[in-house]
């Protein structure tokens, strides 16, 4: 089975009240190996990147500038993803700015794989954690992220905790 591990950057927290992505990143799972398929880019949202979103992930107004729009980027993510499982670490908030993006471009209609959770899956597989966040994760597994909140950094990151997580339970996939 093929699995895309993806991860999202955006403006704030809620598509609903004008929140865009401005970055998209994936990788490729296949046969239990993090394959070198990726997939990344930034997107152009045309509205100003408020500080405090910058303060997390350190991308600028002026790097979004010349950056492609999501009509370009969204339509290219889906062709990549194909029919593979996507897979996201708080995949909810993922998939809700991915699917609001699409509405947007009118692609609200497109099928799309099923998805599953990094966080729900270490939640049942690793109860005794007090959090499940990508960072505790990370330190359970003795995984390093070089630039944390880019999208391919925490893909990788995500990719590989997925991967440990399947490990302890392949029955569960």
């Amino acid at each position: 089975m093929a699995y895309v591990i993806f991860d999202t950057e955006t403006t704030g927290f809620h598509p609903q009240l004008g929140d865009r992505m401005i970055e998209i990143a994936a990788v490729k799972v296949h046969n239990g190996v993090i394959t070198e398929e990726t997939f990344e880019s930034l997107i152009n949202p045309h509205r100003v990147i408020p500080t405090e979103s910058f303060e997390v992930h350190g991308i600028s107004n002026e790097m979004l500038e010349n950056a492609p729009e999501a009509s370009e980027v969204i339509p290219q993510f889906l062709d990549f993803v194909g029919s593979d499982t996507l897979v996201a670490h708080n995949a909810e908030f993922d998939m809700n700015f991915l699917q609001h993006e699409m509405k947007l471009l009118g692609l609200e209609s497109a099928p799309l794989p099923h998805s599953m959770c990094t966080v729900e899956l270490a939640r049942r597989e690793l109860p005794d954690l007090r959090r499940h966040n990508l960072d505790t994760l990370t330190e359970h597994f003795g995984i390093v992220i070089d630039r944390r909140h880019r999208a391919l950094d925490d893909v990788v990151a995500t990719a590989e905790i997925f991967l440990k997580l399947h490990q302890e339970e392949p029955t569960l996939f």
